[in-house]
C-alpha cells in the first residue's frame, strides 16, 4: 500500500515555492483546514513567517499566502476535514495513523517535498504530481520505509 510519496524539485526558492503551491493546489488543499506544525517560510518582501508555528488555516488562506514571492526552507502542515479534529501530533508514522490527520506534507531544505495522505484520491494526484515535477529523486513511501520520511 502507498502511504505516501517523497520528490526533489529545483533547489531555488522562486522554483520550489511555485511548485509547492502547485503541489497544494493538485491534491486539493483547499477542502482541508491545516495546522501548521513547523515553518521558515517567509514573504520576500517583508521577511515575514507567513506561516506561523501552531497556526489553523483553510486551504483558501494558505493559497491566498501564496501569492507573493515566497522563500521556503520547512514546512510541515497537518491537513483535518475539520477543525473540531485537530490534534496534537508527534512526530511518528504510527500515531499519524491512528489520528484525525488526513494528510501530511512536508518541505525540508526547500527542495524536498514529502506527502503521506489516507485519502486515495489526494495520494494518486501527489503521486502524479510527484511523477511530473521531480528532479531525479523519487520514492514511493511504503509501510517499511513511512517513519523515516515522516517530519524530515
Amino acid at each position: 500500500m502507498n502511504y505516501g510519496v517523497m520528490f526533489h524539485v529545483e533547489k531555488d526558492y522562486p522554483t520550489s515555492s511555485r511548485k509547492f503551491k502547485e503541489l497544494l493546489k493538485a491534491i486539493g488543499a483547499e477542502n482541508y483546514v491545516w495546522k501548521t506544525n513547523e515553518s521558515d517560510f517567509y514573504n520576500c518582501n517583508n521577511l515575514q513567517n507567513i506561516l506561523e508555528k501552531k497556526q489553523v488555516k483553510s486551504g483558501e488562506d494558505i493559497l491566498r499566502e501564496l501569492d507573493c514571492e515566497v522563500m521556503m526552507i520547512w514546512i510541515a502542515l497537518e491537513g483535518y476535514r475539520d477543525e473540531n479534529d485537530i490534534e496534537e501530533l508527534d512526530t511518528s508514522f504510527q500515531k499519524y495513523l491512528e489520528s484525525k490527520c488526513e494528510t501530511v506534507v512536508f518541505v525540508a531544505d526547500t527542495y524536498q517535498f514529502t506527502v503521506y495522505s489516507k485519502n486515495n484520491f489526494v495520494m494518486n494526484n501527489a503521486i502524479k504530481f510527484a511523477q511530473n515535477n521531480n528532479t531525479g529523486k523519487f520514492e514511493i513511501i511504503e509501510e517499511e520505509n513511512a517513519d523515516w520520511y515522516f517530519g524530515v
